[in-house]
């Protein structure tokens, strides 16, 4: 089924709002890629919130350098095919967002309805930081040749992407 570029947009939407955890790839102080996965929450224009612990390599590496890639993917129990895996991967940098700004509590809350009253206790330890990731460009892909790109702000602008 060919799909216009404004349904796969309004698809890759709801893929991503389906999604409560990410993986992610940071950098360690050596610039070795290291895989590790955070629950998340999304805000209206893309970016993507987590609050890890400074005890966890990543957010270490986040704080340090800021640079990252993660990813959104389908369950493998929902995947028909696994070399067609649906997936979202974004490329981008970190911001920390410290505990006197107001989104602070904004994006708490919304973590709290979200994944419950675990948020209240880790909102109580202090090497818990909130981290923005924003992304400068993603791919979105739903199957086999159906690979596209997004960028711009919001990653509004979606183009098909095919062989050179």
């Amino acid at each position: 089924m060919s799909l216009s570029l404004s349904e796969v947009q309004a698809e890759q939407h709801e893929f991503r709002s389906q999604c409560q955890s990410l993986i992610l790839a940071t950098l360690n102080e050596a610039q070795w890629p290291e895989a590790s996965y955070a629950p998340f929450i999304e805000d209206a224009e893309g970016n993507h919130y987590i609050f890890v612990s400074e005890l966890a390599a990543h957010t270490r590496h986040l704080l340090n350098n800021g640079k990252a890639s993660w990813m959104l993917i389908a369950d493998e129990q929902d995947t028909r095919q696994m070399f067609a895996r649906r997936r979202f991967v974004c490329i981008g940098q970190s911001q920390l967002i410290e505990r006197d700004n107001k989104e602070f509590e904004l994006r708490l809350e919304q973590m709290q309805k979200r994944f419950g009253e675990i948020i209240e206790l880790l909102k109580s330890l202090d090497d818990f930081h909130l981290l923005r990731l924003v992304p400068e460009r993603a791919t979105y892909v739903r199957g086999f040749g159906q690979a596209y790109s997004l960028s711009g702000e919001g990653l509004n602008q979606i183009e098909h992407l095919k062989r050179s």
